[in-house]
């Protein structure tokens, strides 16, 4: 495991503003074991700011009077802004601006290290916005200077790695009301966006019915599902888990979906499928991020489901006499190696089949005394209900985990559940 996806920013701590008309200032503290020169090269040299910084520069941020762009970085579209040094007294203080702001920075030999301090206008709106983006570069800073970089963590980057706790905690320091109510609406709006990525009706075909459902563990998740009907005879089922919870997840999770949508189709094999949404999420995350997933292609005239299981809780396919069967051929989760190679799985389909696919919000639920519900069962209670249908399935399923837990879910909870029909259907049978 890297020391990227170990990453966790630290509490709020450090900062304060101050006002001069109607100028508002952050000011940031931050004490670093390393010495004032070798931070002071962090702050000036543009293949050291490409390591930590929310902007890059074309040159050095060295010499008074010198015009240096800066772009800033993440942002929707490209924002650079000219900027001339100020002052730049080596190692102790630099002073430039950065779009309509100015910011200075001090540094001061402090106990074998430097303490360094920001100063930085900043719309007030905006300020602990400001104070949590800059409080993620410093502690990538630190570890950049100490030798184990960890990247730059900037824009939507940060969005994963504990930001907008940052930023709710330092608008409290600093007294700003983030407008609780608008910001539930928001929340509110987020989840019915998220929602409608879900399937709105499941398609159904001849011989077999499809079940799901979706129940994030806070006001959005990272679980998914979708059932694709490419004709009357194929469906594409997909289900995954982008790790952690909350918005950070969502954004991931819509993401894959877009991904997932936009590359699904009726000759694309499983192992094609994933090993190109694979590709594209490689790009898209970050080491601190995963995500697991379980494609199939279910062919009701070849009577066969081929699949790709990549890293997911394996399906639970129970057939008619009770026989089970775990769905586990494929490889590695998503985002991490982006060439990986992934294996294809092919089953039989046969009349009274039901397969149950579920993430580990399911699983990994906890009554009272800190036990699991466990996948043990999830499969006996799979074989024991095997001759309902596929809606009435997955009700008693997610009835009994709920019972089990009391309702108290700590993580996102999604069910798909196929029931193949035992009628002689020739769709099936022939």
């Amino acid at each position: 495991m890297s020391s990227r996806e170990n990453y966790e920013p630290g509490p709020a701590a450090g900062a304060e503003i101050r006002k001069e008309g109607e100028k508002w200032t952050l000011v940031l503290v931050r004490e670093l074991r390393h010495a004032p020169e070798k931070v002071w090269q962090a702050l000036t040299e543009p293949a050291h700011l490409r390591e930590w910084a929310p902007f890059d520069a074309d040159r050095s941020l060295t010499t008074v009077g010198a015009t240096v762009k800066l772009t800033t970085v993440g942002a929707p579209a490209p924002l650079v802004s000219e900027t001339k040094v100020t002052r730049a007294d080596a190692p102790s203080v630099l002073e430039y601006n950065w779009g309509d702001g100015d910011i200075r920075w001090e540094l001061e030999a402090f106990g074998g290290g430097t303490r360094l301090t920001l100063w930085h206008n900043i719309d007030r709106r905006f300020i602990a916005m400001g104070a949590a983006g800059w409080h993620i570069c410093f502690d990538v800073l630190d570890r950049l200077l100490g030798g184990t970089p960890i990247g730059r963590i900037v824009a939507g980057e940060a969005m994963k790695f504990d930001w907008p706790r940052l930023n709710a905690e330092y608008a409290q320091r600093f007294g700003i009301n983030l407008h609780p109510r608008k910001q539930a609406q928001e929340y509110e709006e987020a989840r019915e966006i998220q929602q409608g990525l879900m399937p709105k009706q499941i398609p159904q075909i001849p011989g077999v019915e499809i079940s799901g459902s979706w129940r994030p563990a806070r006001i959005v998740g990272g679980d998914y599902f979708d059932v694709f009907s490419f004709s009357e005879r194929r469906v594409g089922l997909c289900i995954a888990d982008v790790s952690g919870k909350g918005m950070p997840a969502a954004l991931l999770m819509s993401n894959l979906q877009a991904v997932v949508k936009a590359l699904a189709s009726e000759n694309s094999s499983p192992k094609e499928l994933v090993e190109k949404v694979n590709r594209v999420m490689c790009r898209n995350t970050t080491e601190a991020k995963f995500i697991t997933l379980f494609y199939g292609l279910l062919d009701v005239d070849g009577k066969t489901l081929r699949y790709v299981n990549a890293g997911h809780n394996a399906p639970i396919l129970t057939r008619k006499d009770g026989a089970q069967v775990r769905l586990e051929e494929g490889g590695l989760i998503l985002g991490i190696f982006q060439e990986h190679s992934y294996e294809e799985g092919e089953i039989e389909l046969r009349p009274g089949d039901r397969l149950v696919m579920f993430t580990d919000g399911i699983s990994e639920a906890v009554d009272g005394e800190g036990v699991e519900f466990g996948e043990k069962r999830m499969t006996e209670l799979s074989r024991g209900a095997r001759q309902l249908s596929a809606e009435a399935l997955r009700r008693r399923l997610l009835e009994r985990v709920t019972e089990f837990c009391a309702g108290r879910f700590e993580d996102d909870v999604t069910l798909l559940v196929v029931a193949v029909s035992e009628k002689d259907d020739r769709a099936l049978i022939m």
